[in-house]
């Protein structure tokens, strides 16, 4: 087969692939979708919005959220949607919406692939651009590129806080307190093991809490600065950590960058 029937075959297939229509079905927990905030016991199909879509369909469906979910449309669009307004972190990742609307990214090149954390995000687009968001515990030093939509106050501190007047009340005072028979052999532990069974339990309460609503730990759209030559295949997102499978442009395709 020559060079040129090759590429109108691959054109054909293309046209042919563009032509279907793809649906997208959701369940589970999504607060976002159900003014009660029930979960979704059966599959229901996703609406894609009215504006801003180019072509009514869908391309793919994005891994991971908390919350909420993510999908890409046929154009290339990037939709969120799922969570809501008291959702804290995860509301504020998933773009303040509830229903399915792009999420302001700031680029308009279709994205290929996408992927949610916990309380963070990960997308490519087609020109290999890898732009993340979210908590700043999950996004690597990048180049900043764009704010937060906005619109609508988030309460929560800009740093976790242990409970002082716990781990600083001396044992001293805590002997002085009246205690029966059946727990006075609590008097007999060290101080510094009963700090370290406190900071255990505060570690393992950190891991468990989602974290606070709040635009000061959370990082806008950054661009991820990669090697030369460098492209990224893939990417997936775990509770609070990025993966990317990466490859190597050729020459000629570097070229035109």
């Amino acid at each position: 087969m020559s060079k040129n029937g090759g590429r109108e075959e691959e054109d054909e297939l293309k046209m042919e692939e563009e032509k279907k229509k793809y649906e997208v079905l959701m369940w589970g927990y999504l607060p976002g979708v159900l003014s009660h905030k029930s979960p979704l016991t059966s599959p229901v199909e996703v609406q894609l919005p009215e504006n801003g879509i180019d072509v009514q369909s869908w391309k793919d469906v994005c891994g991971g959220g908390c919350g909420f979910a993510m999908a890409i449309s046929g154009s290339g669009k990037l939709i969120t949607w799922g969570s809501a307004d008291d959702q804290g972190q995860s509301y504020l990742t998933s773009g303040k919406h509830g229903t399915p609307e792009p999420f302001p990214l700031p680029t308009e090149d279709p994205i290929v692939k996408a992927a949610a954390g916990w309380a963070h995000c990960v997308s490519v687009t087609e020109k290999n651009d890898v732009y993340t968001w979210g908590w700043k515990e999950c996004v690597p030093s990048s180049k900043v590129v764009a704010n937060f939509a906005s619109g609508g106050s988030f309460e929560g501190d800009a740093i976790r806080k242990e409970s002082v007047s716990t781990d600083q009340e001396s044992p001293q005072s805590q002997g002085s307190k009246p205690i029966g028979g059946s727990v006075a052999h609590q008097d007999n532990k060290k101080p510094e093991e009963t700090a370290k069974r406190r900071r255990t339990m505060t570690a393992k309460q950190e891991l468990e809490s989602p974290p606070p609503a709040d635009e000061s730990l959370s990082a806008p759209p950054c661009i991820v600065e990669l090697d030369p030559g460098v492209k990224i295949i893939s990417v997936a997102a775990g509770g609070r950590h990025t993966l990317a499978l990466s490859g190597h442009m050729k020459y000629e395709d570097m070229e035109e960058l």
